[in-house]
């Protein structure tokens, strides 16, 4: 899979991260201030114009301590951004950043410091989406070499869609190990999506079906639901 699609997954994802709560990034020692964040941001540049000067300095003191503890900034960079251009107002856009970064320190804690920017991110999604930092690391576990993207992409939307996480992580961490595994998490994707907008028990039905036709056998982890009642599925 190309390292172009793989950050169209990854940029569809966070286009519909949920909204964040208040939380704040812990403290760690500052440097100077400025602009144009470190090398360690691959030289993603924030341009403070965009922004009033209070939301503008407290941006740049989040993004050096993010740089601080070895995080990837131009993903937070990127989330200060899009609020600018939504025009949201700057306690929103502070929260935001906030809790990708703390997404983005779950992440590292479960994938490991050799984990890419992309799979902080596509990890640091999945966290903001509701999956804790040990169903992140099952990922991980289940492919120990490789990208990971993927997989967690996967992953995140079937739980948005209305899979258990419990199923939705049992059935990634069985198909995974496939031949050509991308392309099959990205067909169980396909197929949930297609079948949530029925009801997340006809999801889950189609995630069991889909994992037997694999050849594997789907983890009763949840019981499957009776619930048939159409729901309004995630936004695309």
């Amino acid at each position: 899979m190309s390292s172009a699609t793989i950050l169209f997954l990854v940029a569809q994802l966070a286009a519909t991260a949920p909204a964040p709560s208040d939380t704040i990034l812990p403290g760690t020692a500052r440097g100077t201030p400025s602009a144009a964040v470190s090398t360690k941001a691959r030289q993603a540049v924030f341009d403070a114009s965009r922004f009033d000067s209070l939301t503008a300095n407290a941006l740049r003191l989040l993004f050096e301590d993010a740089a601080e503890l070895g995080l990837p900034v131009r993903p937070l960079i990127n989330r200060a951004l899009e609020g600018a251009a939504r025009r949201s107002p700057g306690d929103r856009i502070l929260r935001v950043v906030r809790e990708h970064a703390l997404a983005l320190q779950e992440a590292k804690r479960a994938l490991g410091d050799r984990a890419t920017e992309d799979e902080l991110e596509a990890g640091a999604i999945a966290v903001r989406a509701g999956l804790d930092w040990r169903a992140v690391e099952s990922v991980r576990a289940s492919r120990p070499t490789g990208s990971v993207v993927v997989p967690l992409v996967v992953l995140t939307d079937l739980v948005r869609r209305g899979v258990p996480a419990g199923n939705a992580r049992d059935a990634v961490a069985t198909l995974v190990r496939s031949p050509r595994a991308d392309d099959v998490l990205l067909g169980l994707q396909a197929t949930v999506a297609k079948n949530a907008q029925r009801g997340p028990g006809m999801a889950l039905d189609a995630l069991n079906r889909y994992v037997r036709s694999m050849g594997a056998t789907p983890a009763a982890t949840t019981p499957t639901s009776p619930d048939r009642k159409p729901v309004r599925p995630p936004d695309p």
